[in-house]
């Protein structure tokens, strides 16, 4: 390519590109971008320069320190559509990653696909998602929905290990605009398949953020968890107690109450609301933290709890449980459609995985809730209860209602014996004291020295 040649296209490429690399640049630390593959181009066009590097930026950089490798689809050429030369250029920019065992960064906005190659698209998008499950067993994958994820990309996004979606992001494995005509009027399709539509319904997307200042610092922070760059020394005392502890409180309030401060990113805030999952960090140290709110924990619970351990499995980050719950109570539609597929997924999860697990009772760790988060049958390495914890088969207003109806039914004061009841039987048959005699708890303590505890329980645990 002449020099006249090769300056027109630099300029014309970089006018094409300029949105999206201020984009990338935005999420990035500052000027540690660096584009690789800026003059490939696919067959059948006439010059690069009609390729425009085939709606593609690729490249690499760091965030928060953590060295990554990326790509960022661009709308303004050809509208950000998939080709075969496309797949291919960030096909290079996967194994770049896999080789220097860095996380990848995939930044998504595409109508879908250049139909007018046929079978090689087809083929591409399949050689694209085989290509994202080498990288998912080898480097964390991170997706971001910029814009619009459609078709195939759609299927691409769930195998990420972290995904965050813009608010305004568009995510369908259907076409967007067949899904809109089932509709009535003319419904904007950001208002069917965008972030409103899926937070409360799915734990696809675990983050949202709203432009790029919003999106560069969430991502900061999820590094600096689960992928810090270097070792840091715990600023917070891992001796701190919290007295707002020893009364109720809500298990998001729980988890930032046991974890370093500033440190808490909760996934999936609005779906299954009655399961908390957060990474933190506990004494400097990277911790996922499943809370549960008192309730029954739903089919979507269920779903959710999994997916989290699962993931902090493949990221080697121990598991902190906080068990406030009832267990499971399904219909009988649900039960007919396979609910104890869902709680045997959940158990044999947490059963299956390598990584450390402290469980603490905080509330009630009634049946299926004690069993499957906390109980050292399941792998927990340490158990704790607070002091006011219930630990049983069911919980006690259930226990004497079918085991003490008798005496119930003759009781003329019936609300006083009833409650006389639960609190003999709280005492005697529920207590963590109890559990603890028979060797199933490690401890049991005031709530309000839950970290201090964890804190050094994982330090055990992990041998250090």
């Amino acid at each position: 390519m002449e020099n006249n040649n090769l300056s027109a296209f630099s300029k014309a490429l970089d006018n094409a590109n300029s949105k999206i690399k201020k984009f990338v640049n935005g999420i990035v630390d500052a000027e540690s971008f660096v584009e690789t593959d800026a003059f490939l181009s696919g067959k059948g066009f006439d010059s690069a320069l009609d390729a425009l590097s085939e709606g593609v930026v690729t490249g690499y950089a760091t965030i928060g320190g953590m060295p990554v490798h990326l790509f960022a689809q661009n709308t303004e050429v050809m509208k950000g559509s998939m080709s075969h030369a496309q797949a291919q250029k960030i096909a290079k920019a996967m194994q770049r990653a896999v080789t220097a065992g860095v996380p990848f960064v995939s930044i998504i906005d595409s109508c879908g696909a250049r139909v007018g190659e046929g079978a090689s698209i087809m083929e591409s998008y399949a050689e694209l998602i085989t290509n994202s499950t080498i990288l998912a067993d080898n480097v964390p994958h991170i997706v971001i929905i910029k814009g619009v994820a459609v078709g195939m990309m759609a299927t691409y996004v769930a195998g990420a290990d972290f995904v965050f979606m813009s608010e305004d992001g568009i995510l369908s494995v259907n076409s967007p605009m067949y899904l809109a005509s089932d509709k009535h009027g003319f419904p904007e399709i950001k208002s069917i398949v965008g972030y409103d539509n899926y937070k409360a319904t799915s734990d696809l997307a675990q983050f949202s953020f709203k432009n790029e200042k919003d999106l560069a610092a969430k991502l900061a922070k999820l590094f600096a968890v689960v992928m810090p760059a270097d070792e840091e020394e715990a600023e917070d005392d891992a001796n701190r107690i919290d007295p707002a502890l020893n009364k109720p409180m809500a298990a998001d309030k729980r988890i930032a109450s046991i974890c370093d401060k500033g440190s808490v990113v909760e996934f999936n805030k609005d779906f299954a609301s009655e399961v908390v999952c957060s990474l933190g960090k506990i004494n400097g140290i990277s911790v996922g933290v499943l809370a549960t709110s008192g309730d029954y924990i739903s089919e979507e619970g269920l779903e959710k709890a999994a997916d989290f351990v699962a993931k902090l499995d493949s990221f080697d980050l121990p598991l902190v449980t906080l068990v406030d719950t009832l267990g499971v109570n399904p219909s009988l539609e649900q039960e007919l459609r396979g609910f104890a597929k869902k709680t045997n997924k959940l158990m044999t999860t947490i059963a299956t995985s390598s990584i450390a697990k402290i469980g603490v009772a905080v509330g009630n760790a009634v049946g299926f809730g004690y069993s499957a988060l906390m109980s050292k049958a399941v792998g927990f390495g340490y158990t704790l209860a607070c002091e006011n914890a219930v630990v049983s088969p069911i919980a006690p207003n259930t226990a004497v209602a079918s085991l003490m109806a008798d005496q119930i039914k003759k009781a003329d004061n019936l609300d006083e014996i009833r409650k006389q009841l639960e609190e003999q039987y709280a005492k005697m048959q529920a207590s963590p004291l109890v559990a603890a005699k028979d060797g199933y708890l490690d401890n049991v303590i005031e709530a309000q020295n839950i970290r201090p505890y964890v804190a050094s329980a994982l330090l055990m645990l992990l041998g250090l």
